[in-house]
């Protein structure tokens, strides 16, 4: 059945400037100005707003005196999750204008002096910081964001809330539409829900793989048009392992197939095979009557016929150009920005960059392929080092620390996630209609398994079977799906024990 979350709606064109309140630095002992400051009140007019249900009478009838809340982080510097978590000062630009505004209108509509972020360098660093927060009876943090990746292991160390729980739910509504549900879904053990992500998160939206598609050079290739293959349900893997098979061309006449000649599709074998999971809409992992996960192999065919198609894809087909290298990413941006490439598999958040905003040759935005024609939907995977929302166990106050949580989600879907996804993405960079609506099904049609949710708790299986066989060159896909079936049960069933015994 097709399951989507809505991450973004449909945007109504309305400026707002929203009251102040004061921000903060990196540091604990740093604050900014009272909420009365007029200086704080102006805010950029590129913020845009959404007309949504007023925020629930209970929240705002709270006022917390001038309380101080402190969110450790990952710091603005990480590239995941530039300024999501805190934004220093109004700069003009829009979407940290917004998230700057968010901030201080959580402040003004909770009663609050402050909100600060303590940045953490690494996830090691904020691990420890966590871990020793606990340990020691602590209460320094009131909210834990980090990545789903780094940030979920820490509920097996029983150092997290279940946020069902101790008075967190009094104000926390995980059902409301700024949390993203079927992520929550997917998430859940049973009764328990240990992390959240959604609106206040901009890194779940700007690490969505898309495919980016050189519209000027598709026509000069005199290949179909790509939205209407999208439109009529026909862009799968087989479509573009055909289509891009011939596009290969030595620009320089050197005989060196490198990032100066022209090819198909640019893509990694490691960190973009991940995103076929979600695509194909393939699962290793769902729930019984109790809602506790349990191993699934009704996709066992499917997958081992996907991995032939992607390892074609990747490492065989003549058209592709395969980016593994120190550069992350960057190498399909700049050789997608300079007019080398049809298509560049990257996430969306380098709509961003000041290359793609330069590029000479206009562009348009796709999802990943399905697996075929008889897939229902296109489905989006973000990669897993978005931002989830935690409460440490020896926090001062877990019902303000879950009346933060959904204040702060509820103005992130009234402000932020409208003006990233309008200015950013559809108003500055997507200028056609179809653009926008191709932004809309990749947006609202993220799909997760649990398996990336909780896959460090469980040891990595299954989930990274492609890009570990792909990366070493090998098609024992088999041998390796063998060797799934017989851990990832074990792991799941350790992993219930542990949660399990938490709560003890």
């Amino acid at each position: 059945m097709k399951r989507t979350i809505a991450l973004v709606i449909v945007l109504a064109m309305m400026l707002t400037v929203l009251v102040a309140c004061s921000g903060s630095g990196d540091s604990k002992d740093t604050t900014k100005a009272p909420v009365s400051n007029p200086a704080d009140t102006t805010a950029s007019t590129d913020i845009v707003t959404v007309d949504i249900e007023p925020i629930d009478e209970a929240l705002a009838a709270l006022n917390y005196s001038g309380e101080t809340i402190t969110i450790l982080s990952r710091k603005n510097t990480n590239e995941w999750a530039t300024n999501e978590v805190w934004v220093e000062e109004l700069t003009g630009e829009p979407v940290k204008d917004s998230v700057y505004n968010r901030n201080m209108a959580v402040c003004d509509i909770l009663g609050l002096k402050d909100i600060i972020q303590v940045g953490a360098e690494d996830k090691e660093e904020l691990q420890k910081k966590v871990t020793l927060m606990v340990g020691s009876g602590d209460q320094t943090y009131d909210i834990v964001a980090g990545s789903v990746a780094y940030g979920t292991p820490m509920i097996n160390e029983g150092l997290m809330y279940n946020l069902y729980e101790n008075d967190i739910d009094t104000y926390l509504d995980p059902t409301k539409p700024w949390w993203s549900q079927y992520w929550i879904e997917q998430a859940e053990m049973g009764d328990r829900l240990y992390c959240i992500t959604g609106a206040p998160a901009l890194s779940l939206t700007r690490l969505m793989f898309v495919m980016y598609y050189n519209k000027d050079l598709g026509v000069d290739l005199q290949v179909e048009d790509m939205y209407t293959v999208v439109e009529e349900g026909r862009w799968t893997i087989d479509y573009l392992n055909s289509m891009i098979t011939d596009l290969y061309n030595d620009n320089n006449g050197d005989d060196i197939k490198d990032e100066n000649d022209r090819y198909g599709l640019a893509i990694n074998h490691y960190e973009n095979c991940d995103m076929f999971w979600s695509s194909f809409d393939m699962t290793m992992i769902s729930k019984d009557e109790d809602g506790w996960f349990e191993f699934d192999s009704t996709d066992k065919e499917k997958i081992s016929n996907a991995f032939e198609k992607v390892y074609y894809l990747i490492r065989e087909n003549p058209g592709t150009y395969d980016t593994i290298d120190t550069k992350g990413f960057n190498t399909a941006r700049d050789m997608f920005a300079s007019g080398n490439l049809l298509f560049a598999s990257i996430h969306l958040k380098y709509a961003e960059s000041a290359e793609l905003r330069n590029m000479q040759d206009e562009y348009g935005i796709l999802p990943i392929p399905k697996y075929d024609e008889k897939q229902d939907d296109y489905y989006t995977y973000a990669h897993d080092q978005y931002t989830v929302f935690m409460v440490p166990k020896t926090v001062a106050d877990p019902e303000m620390s879950g009346a933060v949580l959904e204040v702060m989600a509820y103005e992130s879907y009234r402000t932020v996630q409208p003006t990233y996804y309008n200015m950013v993405l559809k108003g500055r960079y997507a200028n056609d209609p179809q653009s926008r609506k191709m932004l809309d099904t990749i947006t609202t049609n993220v799909k997760v398994d649990p398996v990336w949710i909780y896959g460090r708790q469980l040891g990595l299986p299954g989930s990274t079977v492609f890009r570990s066989l792909i990366y070493d060159g090998k098609k024992s896909f088999a041998t390796a799906y063998a060797k799934t079936e017989k851990m990832l049960p074990l792991g799941l069933k350790e992993m219930k024990n542990i949660i399990s015994d938490l709560d003890c």
